[in-house]
């Protein structure tokens, strides 16, 4: 059966159509991410500008909180992590118990963000003997973007200090380690690092120390030792269904 012409132009034309509708829906789409990343950049490059970068070397000088203005914008502030050489230096939130993932679509005004914002987990804070602060990895390589680049043993070794400033005072962590894992909601027996936070006794913290170190993409000759706290840093990973990359770190200047 021959096509006639209006036919032949209705054959080209129907396929032409659903393409075009497909790439203007996937732009939109994209738009709606990337427009809103950029707003979230913009005000949190404002906040950034509004901290005092002096950093206090005399260990007798009183410490000078230089969050005040990011605190009164937003009380769920907890402090501000910082990766030398890297992306990420950004404010980390803390809510209660009742919605701990309340910043996970929230940006720091509170609107929604596809970014969201670092967060603190629940049952854990600051003080804890281990706590996690969770981030987005983004293509846009904004928040958690780049946090998987630690399973690179060069890269690890180049960037093995995270530092935390919280209105009370400056801390430093040492990396020293980085692994792949997924979330389970089985009771199989795996490694669950998300449950390793809040309080630890001697013996889970050891415990939970070997089995990170067992897991560990890298290899970094030290090790914490108990009671230095322990730092997560937690992000998605694609390699597998649920998967998760961790950086784990201790903190060193507890003194």
């Amino acid at each position: 059966m021959r096509l006639t012409k209006k036919n032949s132009a209705l054959f080209y034309l129907i396929p032409v159509t659903l393409l075009t509708a497909t790439l203007l829906f996937c732009s939109i789409h994209a738009l709606r991410i990337y427009l809103p990343q950029r707003r979230d950049e913009n005000s949190l490059a404002s906040l950034r500008q509004e901290i005092i970068t002096e950093v206090v070397t005399d260990r007798f000088q009183p410490y000078v909180n230089p969050y005040k203005a990011v605190m009164a914008q937003n009380g769920d502030f907890a402090c501000w992590l910082k990766i030398p050489d890297s992306i990420i230096d950004y404010p980390v939130m803390k809510t209660s118990e009742k919605d701990p993932e309340y910043y996970l679509r929230r940006g720091f005004d509170k609107k929604y963000s596809y970014a969201g914002c670092l967060f603190i987990g629940g049952g854990c804070n600051l003080d804890s003997d281990s706590f996690i602060i969770y981030g987005h990895n983004l293509d846009a390589d904004i928040m958690f973007g780049e946090l998987d680049l630690y399973a690179d043993p060069s890269y690890a070794l180049k960037h093995r200090q995270i530092q935390i400033g919280t209105p009370t005072e400056a801390r430093t962590y040492r990396v020293f380690a980085a692994f792949q894992t997924r979330i389970s909601d089985k009771d199989d027996g795996s490694f669950k690092y998300y449950e390793q936070i809040g309080s630890l006794d001697e013996p889970a913290y050891r415990d939970t120390v070997a089995q990170i170190r067992a897991m560990s993409m890298i290899d970094l000759a030290d090790a914490p030792q108990y009671p230095a706290q322990l730092l997560l840093l937690s992000t998605c990973s694609y390699h597998t269904k649920n998967g998760r990359f961790v950086v784990a770190a201790y903190r060193v200047n507890n003194d």
